[in-house]
């Protein structure tokens, strides 16, 4: 009976053991394998090529009134937000200082007509006494210059009499084009400062603009100058009508850069049509830009390019040294040492091939819209590149093999190692 049980344990034991083995051995295999990347295919697509910005309405034409009149203001019919057409009053002031150098003007211009006429009869006189020598020539050239003088006299008061008028009528300031007010800086009762004068020179009755046109100035990034021309069309959204967009026209791109933070951007000036006068000064928004479109482009996701200067996203997913990879790589694909462009050097993508296996190879890239980028080299229709991304994210357990491209080893016969350890 005890060597019965003995020998069941000893079947037992033995059992464990190569049931042990067994799993130990599934498990082995099992780690051994590698984990599949997720990856996209490459397809044909249209792209849109958007440049995006945000920046401030305000109007196109912005127009300061001023008075060339000095004066307590009498009458102001405007306000702001009031619209006016061309030759609407303004601001009445007081005129009756105005009034009177006028009329001084006024009586000084007829009796100064008075007396040229008067000097003119008699010269035709003194011309016909002379024709009949009853005087004589010096006395004749003596009439005829008083006759000279009389005319230069109303010649004189002509002038005067218009500089009056002019200040007569500066004295009613009419709008000189249609719009909206946007500001006023004097009132009923106030005294105005002629803006000829020495202290009145920087002051203003009201500004004004027409609204129908607006403009909104963005800054634009350097990097996506390239991208932009007058004329392109635009869709302009605001933060105080976020139910719809509006369409614009990039209307100009002024020369002076802007640095802000260290990040050179150019402003562009982008005309918006406001005749539904939704849109008012100062108001926030974004602007896009369409400045191209490639349709039917072979084009794969962004998270699937890295450029030179980002090889360690892709070693990562690999789970190999970073440095050795750069090392693998032909230096023309690198960028320079020392470059201070950080976009310089190639841009690479990693293919799926069959037998669960990933090549590293460099792309040509063309346009792109933030999504997906152009493709004109490199990758063909109907393959998988690597979303490098994502696949950094899920960290596999057991990362599988990457071989370089010909033409992407430094020594084309030679291929990456498979994937070692990094952290």
């Amino acid at each position: 009976m005890i060597a019965l049980l003995r020998a069941r344990r000893r079947t037992r034991t033995a059992l464990s053991i190569v049931l042990t083995l067994t799993l130990g051995g599934a498990c082995h295999t099992a780690a051994r394998a590698p984990t599949a990347l997720p990856t996209a295919a490459v397809t044909y697509r249209d792209i849109v090529v958007r440049v995006q910005a945000t920046g401030t309405l305000e109007p196109i034409d912005l127009v300061a009134i001023r008075s060339k009149a000095s004066g307590l203001v009498q009458k102001m019919p405007v306000d702001v937000g009031s619209d006016v057409k061309a030759g609407d009053l303004i601001v009445q002031i007081d005129p009756r200082d105005v009034k009177n150098q006028y009329d001084e003007t006024v009586a000084d211009d007829v009796a100064s007509v008075a007396a040229m006429s008067n000097a003119a009869l008699q010269k035709k006189r003194a011309d016909d006494m002379l024709a009949q020598h009853v005087i004589t020539p010096a006395e004749h050239d003596s009439v005829a210059a008083s006759f000279v003088r009389a005319q230069s006299v109303v010649a004189e008061d002509r002038a005067t009499l218009d500089l009056a008028r002019q200040k007569l009528e500066d004295a009613t300031v009419r709008a000189p084009v249609t719009g909206t007010i946007l500001s006023k800086s004097v009132s009923l009762g106030q005294l105005v400062t002629s803006a000829t004068g020495a202290f009145g020179r920087d002051t203003s009755i009201v500004t004004m603009a027409n609204l129908l046109r607006v403009r909104m100035r963005v800054n634009v990034d350097e990097a996506d100058m390239a991208n932009v021309k007058p004329g392109e069309p635009a869709t302009i959204r605001v933060d105080a009508v976020p139910t719809r967009s509006f369409d614009g026209v990039v209307e100009k791109i002024e020369p002076t850069a802007v640095v802000n933070q260290g990040v050179t951007f150019f402003p562009v000036l982008v005309t918006i049509d406001n005749h539904e006068r939704l849109l008012m000064p100062g108001m926030n928004g974004e602007v896009t830009i369409t400045a191209a479109r490639h349709p039917h482009v072979l084009a794969i996701p962004v998270d699937a390019v890295r450029p030179a200067n980002e090889l360690v996203s892709i070693a990562r997913v690999f789970q190999r040294p970073a440095d050795s990879l750069r090392e693998a790589i032909s230096p023309a694909l690198l960028p320079a040492t020392g470059s201070a462009a950080t976009g310089s050097g190639a841009r690479f993508a990693v293919v799926a091939l069959p037998g669960a296996s990933y090549e590293l190879r460099a792309i040509q890239p063309g346009a792109t819209d933030l999504e997906w980028v152009q493709v004109v080299g490199g990758i063909r229709e109907g393959e998988r590149v690597v979303l490098l991304g994502d696949a950094a994210r899920a960290r596999p357990a057991s990362p599988p093999t990457l071989r370089l491209a010909d033409g992407v080893a430094r020594v084309p016969s030679r291929a990456a190692s498979p994937a070692g350890s990094s952290r």
